[in-house]
């Protein structure tokens, strides 16, 4: 939920152009991703917060609350380090999408319209998520833990029914692959649709095919 909050970051600097003198002076991708990282840092603050709080109600709680039962397959320092990854792929996953998102949005108005589709979607890959970790090992687990936007809740949750590390190093590298992609496609829509500089996607790629030379074609 703290990712959602990468809506409306570039709605002011639109609006008094600052994001302009930005994107001339550093790629916009690097913009994109100080962002996302500034919102992390952020959303630390905000964890670390609630956390000293729950820890705190957690230390008061009678032992026979039966906490001290939970022991993950893989280890619980392990689990508690992957978990933090996780978070942090999280954050970086949604965020990108929601900054590329928020980032075609001109007004406060369109920005509020578009935190119901926002909801919605991390209600489903969290959902998506939940009933991964009831089934692990089946159809609905793999594909929670491929698709890139589920993978950290899923994988996570991997971790306390699986001993296996190998398969976390692979799921960190494959969402770190995404995160790249996806803030590499929100700066370029966001150039086009809002700079109004460079061109669409669909032209460059029909641009790049049309550069290619045709096999067996003869010049002479």
């Amino acid at each position: 939920m703290l990712a959602s909050q990468a809506v409306g970051t570039l709605a002011e600097e639109k609006s008094n152009k600052v994001i302009e003198i930005l994107a001339a002076s550093v790629p916009l991708e690097a913009v994109f991703f100080g962002k996302l990282m500034g919102l992390f840092a952020i959303a630390l603050v905000f964890v670390a917060f609630w956390g000293g709080l729950a820890s705190v109600g957690l230390a008061v709680l009678p032992a026979s609350a039966g906490l001290e039962s939970f022991a993950p397959v893989i280890g619980t320092p392990i689990f508690i380090v992957l978990a933090c990854c996780y978070f942090a792929m999280a954050f970086m996953l949604l965020g990108a999408i929601f900054l590329g998102v928020g980032a075609q949005a001109s007004t406060m108005r369109e920005i509020q319209m578009l935190s119901l589709p926002i909801t919605l979607f991390q209600l489903i890959m969290f959902g998506l998520s939940m009933a991964a970790a009831g089934q692990p090992g089946t159809g609905i687990a793999r594909f929670a833990e491929i698709f890139p936007f589920s993978s950290p809740f899923a994988m996570a949750a991997r971790g306390a029914t699986d001993p296996a590390l190998w398969p976390h190093m692979l799921a960190l590298g494959w969402q770190f692959v995404w995160v790249a992609l996806t803030i590499a496609a929100g700066a370029h829509f966001f150039r086009y649709g809002v700079l109004k500089s460079g061109v669409g996607p669909f032209r460059a790629l029909g641009r790049k095919l049309a550069r290619r030379p045709v096999r067996g074609t003869n010049y002479h």
